[in-house]
């Protein structure tokens, strides 16, 4: 039997991730180029789970890996991607796992690594998978059976939560030993738990569209939703492939694609008001809402259909790639009158005094996302934090000399950390 093409595709990203890529583009562009949709799932899950667990698996190898640990960053990510199967799926049967790491090596690392891969996943399947799972012609495996047999695994970090956490949970170190620091044992485990979590999707629908009329056209369209969180939030029932959420958004144009928190915390800012010490609606006509730091432009159709009626609204970001993103949500959502400006915050093209209200919602570590970016938790550097914290407030002040006298400042992040 051959090498799986998409077990190769699968490797070839992670070595790019591993290098210090994005994720995102890489895997949109190579789910892109595959036909069937079952290929296109089998895809995204080996790369999200061998990234998001990586940490897991190098604790596992490190008590079945009898010579010294692999240097090849190829061979390092094919037993990442092979453990991903055998302890984080449940839908691969083990000898199928196996032997195709056999095949991926041959391909991409070395015949003469070959056996060697075959005897480490050998013996974690002797060692860590139940019995019902070790029959060939099972493929409903018991995930949470294997959890329990890999934890005695981790039992010699137990005396050093730091360790322990990170390795368990899949975490960098540096960033557990924050968190334990300033939210206790508790709510780090928690913290690290939820952020290993699958996101649910969910969308937000734009005024003045009909939020159950929509609900019943993406029932037609495939995609069962339920109301979630506030006015307009719902949330799908049903997992949808990339291919069918893009023609999903195509199609029904007030939809968008926004976490619930996200939601949650663009109505609570929203809903404030300005106070403008301006005279006259001569003088207050002249002044812009602004989204600062604009892209992808959830944020920026949300502020215009809240503000636009009494201010002209304008989207800023400040890169090419980025206004480009913006520009395809405001033509999707078919809001038009908002002004798209490449510009950087911290030279603001507009003068002094000439908003009603600015949006702020700035580069910041994502320590709060990590479930949507599983590669962000290794790529951050620990000075992250506190340089992106310069800059937000760099960001923040420049946001505030923007305002007219009376004018809101709105700032959102979505870090967990203290600069």
């Amino acid at each position: 039997m051959k090498a799986d093409p998409v077990r190769l595709l699968a490797l070839d990203l992670l070595v790019q991730v591993s290098g210090g890529a994005l994720l995102d583009p890489l895997l949109d562009q190579a789910l892109d180029n595959l036909e069937a949709p079952r290929s296109r799932a089998f895809l995204a899950e080996l790369v999200r789970g061998s990234i998001q667990w990586r940490e897991r698996y190098r604790q596992v190898l490190n008590s079945f890996v009898a010579r010294k640990f692999p240097d090849d960053e190829r061979l390092l990510q094919l037993l990442y991607l092979s453990l991903h199967q055998l302890l984080g799926l449940d839908g691969v049967a083990p000898f199928a796992a196996i032997h195709q790491a056999g095949e991926v090596c041959r391909v991409r690392v070395s015949e003469k690594q070959v056996g060697f891969v075959n005897g480490v996943l050998q013996a974690v399947r002797r060692e860590l998978l139940p019995e019902s799972d070790n029959d060939d012609r099972n493929t409903g495996p018991d995930l949470r059976a294997r959890e329990e047999r890999m934890r005695p695994l981790f039992a010699e970090l137990e005396s050093d939560p730091v360790r322990w956490l990170s390795a368990w949970y899949s975490h960098p170190q540096w960033l557990v030993k924050g968190w334990l620091d300033r939210f206790g044992r508790s709510q780090t485990e928690a913290i690290c738990a939820a952020n290993n979590q699958r996101p649910p999707l969910f969308f937000h629908v734009l005024e003045p569209a009909d939020v159950q009329q929509l609900t019943r056209d993406l029932e037609e369209a495939g995609c069962s939703v339920v109301p979630a969180g506030g006015s307009g939030g719902l949330k799908a029932l049903n997992r949808i492939g990339r291919h069918p959420l893009r023609e999903i958004l195509e199609r029904f144009g007030s939809l968008l694609v926004q976490d619930i928190t996200v939601q949650e915390a663009t109505a609570w800012l929203l809903d404030a008001r300005v106070n403008l010490a301006a005279d006259g609606d001569q003088a207050e006509s002249r002044l812009w809402a602004l989204d600062m730091c604009a892209a992808p432009g959830g944020k920026t159709v949300r502020l215009a259909a809240r503000w636009q009626s009494d201010f002209p609204v304008a989207a800023m970001d400040n890169r090419p790639a980025r206004v480009a993103l913006l520009r395809d949500t405001l033509n999707r959502t078919g809001l038009g009158g908002i002004q798209v400006i490449m510009g950087d915050g911290l030279v603001p093209p507009l003068a002094a005094g000439s908003c009603a209200g600015v949006l702020l919602d700035g580069p910041c570590s994502g320590t709060g996302v990590l479930r949507h970016h599983p590669e962000g938790r290794w790529q951050m550097p620990r000075r992250s934090p506190r340089r992106n914290g310069r800059l937000l407030t760099q960001l923040a002040e420049n946001a505030a000399d923007l305002l007219a006298p009376g004018g809101l400042l709105m700032y959102a992040t979505c870090s967990l950390e203290q600069p």
